[in-house]
């Protein structure tokens, strides 16, 4: 496990989880893959909002025995953007959700999926994993895009020869 591959592993949960907001829209569009839809720090390329993106922050570790062959707690710090264009609007369950609306909905999802999915993750070589915050939604008048993003803490142990 590295942190390309830990980041790798939040992105490719999501994309196996998370319903892709064109299916609740009123008529429903068509349906996209998560790779289409949810991205990790790579180009994107002629996206179609609504869309994710992770992107790393820091990659901390930290010595836990000494020694030619010690071993280190490696933590990943990502941001998980949700991005909205103005005016976009899913139902679900009988309830309305636009623009500022849909990204809160994407944010509850995002934390909901992967702590349901911590095992299979886990089964994959994380250690662990810890919503640390959710920014407020803001508003780009220039893009006409609605954002805000979960931070994540994801951990691994690893060797060093």
């Amino acid at each position: 496990m590295n942190s390309i591959t830990c980041i790798n592993t939040l992105r490719d949960e999501l994309r196996t989880h998370l319903v892709d907001p064109y299916t609740l829209t009123v008529p429903a569009n068509t349906t996209r893959t998560g790779s289409q839809w949810i991205f990790a720090d790579e180009p994107v390329s002629g996206a179609r909002y609504p869309m994710i993106q992770l992107s790393k922050l820091n990659n901390p570790s930290i010595p836990i025995t000494i020694g030619p062959e010690y071993w280190e707690h490696e933590q990943v710090l990502v941001n998980i953007w949700v991005y909205v264009k103005n005016g976009f609007q899913i139902t679900v369950s009988g309830t309305n959700y636009v623009n500022a609306s849909v990204v809160e909905y994407y944010l509850d999802k995002i934390k909901s999926t992967l702590k349901g999915q911590f095992s299979n993750m886990e089964d994959l070589g994380v250690g662990g994993f810890k919503v640390l915050n959710t920014t407020r939604v803001e508003y780009d008048p220039v893009t006409q895009l609605y954002f805000a993003a979960v931070s994540v803490r994801v951990w691994f142990f690893t060797t060093r020869i």
